[in-house]
């Protein structure tokens, strides 16, 4: 019964984790990628963005990142 509600919240946590929104920089260090980069692949579809506030910043949700690295690593 313990190692439910234990694996439960493990997984909470994990799944808090992948959705967490990173900002441009984040994801670009992540990617090992510059900023510009970044924008360039937002801007051709290549991994969501999304937008927030008035001024349009980006944001990358953290399993969009791993997931982009995933199916785009050259190892």
């Amino acid at each position: 019964m313990g190692g439910s509600y234990t694996e439960g919240l493990k997984n909470e946590l994990l799944d808090r984790e992948l959705n967490r929104m990173l900002s441009i920089t984040e994801a670009a260090e992540l990617l090992g990628v510059s900023c510009s980069s970044l924008r360039r692949y937002a801007n051709e579809k290549k991994i969501r963005a999304y937008r927030i506030g008035p001024a349009g910043h980006r944001r990358f949700r953290k399993r969009d990142v791993l997931e982009y690295l995933e199916n785009n690593s050259a190892f």
